[in-house]
């Protein structure tokens, strides 16, 4: 398991923690929906502007790949991004998510989540300056969207039954988008949102500079090559470049360094030829998060 089931995940995974969605758990911080107002209502400058007295563009992306300077870089702003005391929303510490698949994403609409409400994702229009309602917030991050307007979507903010939010996920699914639960602030989980690279600010950040504002899973896929037919579906599906498909064995390859554990490649296949493992089962990428 990665560092935070160890340390807010009650003997299991962080995000399946019941006590992390509670409103007490929301109020444990000193104006933690004053963070949130701050932290969502300012992603643009975040992201786009300047994060951490860096500029997040070509020039950050060419001093990532100096070896020591890049080193000390990815150090800093990660120590940032997983901070727990006294975070500060206006250069998003404290904040960031990991990957999940579609049944732990339904266990928390359905039993842990108790105000879910859909709103539009603040990535997409940030990217295209479009309004999608992708994104779906808990409890404290629900009162703050009515003072955001951009989240609001062109019907209203919508309250979300648990057999609603589970139809909703199982959309986002089928469309291929990755399901991420997000902290904010620590031990409080704000959101969960239905992502695809590169529009999503936090997977574009991990992708493209390897920096920790999305863990990967903790899982890998497998394939089971008794099951396989090699029709090659699920190879359109991955948004991490971890699968290619072997054409002498006629059966995709995944690569277990690249492999997110969304489960998108698992779903989509209809011989059930691909399962999800737990990563640190696997010795070559055991704690690699």
């Amino acid at each position: 398991m990665c560092k935070w089931c160890a340390k807010h995940g009650a003997n299991g995974k962080w995000y399946l923690n019941a006590k992390n969605y509670l409103e007490e758990t929301s109020k444990g911080y000193d104006d933690s929906r004053e963070y949130l107002e701050v932290l969502w209502g300012n992603l643009e400058r975040i992201y786009l502007g300047k994060t951490w007295g860096m500029s997040i563009n070509n020039v950050i992306s060419y001093r990532l790949k100096i070896p020591i300077i890049g080193r000390m870089i990815k150090w800093m702003v990660n120590k940032r991004i997983e901070k727990e005391k006294n975070p500060n929303p206006r250069i998003a510490e404290g904040h960031f998510g990991q990957v999940i698949p579609l049944e732990e994403a339904k266990i928390i609409a359905s039993n842990l989540a108790d105000v879910k409400i859909k709103a539009n994702c603040p990535c997409r229009y940030i990217h295209r300056g479009i309004k999608v309602d992708n994104c779906m917030g808990f409890t404290a991050l629900a009162e703050v969207f009515p003072k955001l307007p951009r989240l609001i979507p062109e019907n209203g903010l919508e309250i979300l039954s648990s057999d609603k939010a589970e139809i909703f996920l199982e959309r986002m699914n089928q469309e291929g988008k990755v399901h991420v639960i997000y902290w904010g602030p620590i031990p409080y989980i704000a959101a969960l949102c239905s992502c695809d690279y590169p529009q999503c600010l936090g997977l574009r950040t991990r992708m493209d500079f390897d920096i920790n504002t999305v863990y990967k899973g903790e899982y890998i896929a497998v394939v089971d090559p008794n099951k396989c037919i090699g029709c090659g579906e699920c190879v359109s599906r991955c948004q991490f470049g971890a699968i290619n498909f072997g054409s002498s064995i006629n059966r995709p390859i995944i690569d277990a360094k690249r492999c997110f554990g969304c489960g998108l490649c698992k779903e989509v296949c209809e011989e059930q030829a691909i399962h999800l493992v737990d990563r640190d089962e696997i010795p070559v990428i055991r704690g690699m998060y």
